[in-house]
């Protein structure tokens, strides 16, 4: 099942016929609009609506011989290529990488405007801790968690500090991790 938030489209109430044509669009991957089934949509607001929707995907599986396991190598959207699993789940983590980026500089602006308040860092080891002293007076977003669903660590060393994201793997020093140090 695919949740589809979708904004922008024309008519007091979005439709079904909207929904499969937005999500067909998705990519250019010419998705075939049989291909989607709309549960129903929910959630709607003047600006943003959520589509409970199935869409049907082609999934290609390979072994590296004839004994070994199987797995996904790569998915077709629509009519279009086959994307390789690798190259798609590189693409999501870059996205979450990125939104992670920005949930963290939140809470940087959120920290920076907690030490002009008081003069000093906010005084938490953890996520939790921070958050309870920023929101809502210094942000307004709460901001715990990075795009993957794992706590952001807060770390303070003299007069700076260090917010960190274990990213795509969750283990911490590795490439992947995302780290804003103003």
């Amino acid at each position: 099942m695919i949740a589809a938030s979708t904004a922008g489209c024309s008519g007091a109430r979005l439709s079904h016929d909207e929904v499969r044509k937005q999500i067909s669009e998705i990519g250019k991957s010419s998705l075939l609009p049989d291909s989607i089934q709309i549960q129903r949509i929910v959630s709607q607001s003047d600006n943003a609506a959520i589509a409970e929707t199935t869409v049907s995907l082609a999934f290609e599986f390979k072994r590296d011989k004839s004994s070994g396991p199987w797995r996904i190598a790569s998915v077709r959207l629509g009519d279009r290529d086959w994307v390789g699993v690798d190259e798609l789940i590189a693409a999501v983590n870059e996205s979450r990488r990125r939104t992670t980026l920005e949930s963290m500089q939140k809470l940087s602006a959120g920290i920076t405007a907690y030490r002009v308040g008081t003069g000093v860092l906010p005084n938490a080891t953890e996520i939790v801790g921070l958050t309870n002293l920023l929101h809502p007076l210094y942000m307004m977003e709460l901001v715990r968690v990075d795009a993957w669903g794992r706590p952001i660590h807060y770390e303070v060393s003299g007069t700076g500090y260090r917010l960190i994201s274990f990213g795509a793997d969750g283990i911490r020093g590795t490439s992947d991790d995302v780290v804003l140090s103003p």
